[in-house]
């Protein structure tokens, strides 16, 4: 199988993959729960986003930050959530061993939002 060959199935199965996450996101923001999610005490949200390079047809009629308003970038963003329900002796958290569940994407802030909440009902936040 040739690295073109991977790229394709690969760029397929995401775009499917996708589809999937946008309809459960679309149930959640519904009112929609998910069956069997365990209840954790505490869970955390968490968030970023960097500037990342990108060629000049990608970025084109967005605005940006150049002197002449243009733009050379566009901000990834990548968010976790994690549960934690125990503490060291000192009484600070320890975050639970795989229990870190990533989400990321170069996507519009509120959108990403959606991303986010979605992944944390997901996870157990309304049982937190």
């Amino acid at each position: 199988m040739s690295a073109k060959d991977v790229e394709r199935v690969a760029e397929q199965l995401g775009r499917e993959v996708e589809g999937w996450l946008a309809q459960e996101r679309a149930w959640i923001q519904e009112g929609g729960v998910p069956a069997g999610v365990a209840s954790v005490p505490v869970m955390y949200l968490c968030y970023d986003g960097t500037g990342v390079p990108m060629i000049p047809r990608e970025v084109a009629g967005r605005k940006g930050k150049q002197a002449d308003g243009s733009a050379k970038t566009r901000e990834a963003k990548l968010g976790c959530v994690f549960s934690q329900t125990a503490t060291d002796e000192e009484g600070f958290p320890i975050r639970d061993p795989d229990s870190t569940s990533f989400v990321g994407v170069i996507e519009e802030a509120e959108k990403f939002g959606e991303r986010l909440y979605a992944e944390a009902v997901r996870r157990g936040l309304n049982q937190a």
